[in-house]
């Protein structure tokens, strides 16, 4: 097999894992958007889609993270969401990555410590995003936002940890 082949043969590889698993967070959005939190607290979810981003990132892998959740956030967004949903998740989506894709790059940081700053980020964007459209009242409901990032942000790391020991191989 000739190098060219080889190279093709795993662009092809990956993009079929990257496809998987953007379709895997697409099922995960989509049973986390049938769960009504309204009652818990308005908007918080627990983010299972975001574990994928995250055992991308423990294995090195930053292109494909940005990749899986920036296809999953517009693919979601138009499935069931709106024009405001893609804002907000879109906007929060890429600086939480990006600020995740920086920290787990330091060593003393656990992938939960990274989980929990990314969540917490997440929320931070959506706020400020909030206050210009809305004003600045939304800012009130920060601390539950930092309190349901710090939680789900946890239980995230805490997942993203046994699937990257379960997953044996890079992609």
């Amino acid at each position: 097999m000739s190098s060219k082949q080889s190279d093709s043969g795993n662009r092809i590889k990956s993009l079929t894992v990257y496809s998987l698993l953007c379709a895997f967070c697409i099922v995960c959005g989509y049973i986390e958007f049938l769960i009504p939190t309204a009652a818990i607290a308005p908007g918080v979810k627990l983010g299972i889609s975001n574990s994928v981003a995250l055992v991308l990132l423990i294995k090195g892998d930053i292109k494909g993270a940005f990749a899986v959740n920036i296809t999953r956030i517009l693919l979601s967004a138009l499935l069931f969401g709106s024009p405001f949903s893609l804002l907000f998740s879109f906007c929060a989506g890429v600086i939480s990555t990006v600020v995740c894709a920086v920290l787990i790059k330091m060593p003393k940081l656990s992938p939960i410590g990274v989980s929990v700053a990314g969540a917490v980020c997440h929320n931070t964007v959506q706020i400020a995003i909030a206050s210009f459209i809305f004003g600045k009242g939304v800012w009130f409901y920060l601390p539950v936002l930092i309190l349901s990032g710090v939680i789900c942000g946890t239980a995230i790391g805490l997942l993203g940890i046994v699937l990257t020991e379960k997953i044996k191989s890079d992609f």
